[in-house]
């Protein structure tokens, strides 16, 4: 019975742990989070910004769409709200 061939990055990712400098592998989003005054997650949402990024929407639904995509990257970073 053959063995179900592994993806070479599933292969470091187990042996990741063993090879030296382990450490920089281990990061959570505590250690690098941007000092706030840098971090633009935290700057409040402008119109302008929001309609550049989105102008396929009318203003109201692109700082919401704005709005909701700054939160999505706050909570999945682990930044807090």
């Amino acid at each position: 019975m053959t063995q179900p061939s592994i993806h070479p990055l599933d292969l470091l990712d187990r042996i990741r742990t063993w090879l030296p400098g382990s450490s920089r592998w281990r990061r959570d989003p505590q250690t690098l989070r941007p000092e706030p005054e840098q971090d633009w997650l935290l700057e409040p949402t402008t119109r302008e910004e929001a309609v550049q990024l989105f102008p396929q929407l009318d203003e109201e639904a692109a700082l919401l769409k704005y709005q909701r995509l700054k939160l999505q990257l706050r909570e999945r970073e682990g930044r807090g709200f």
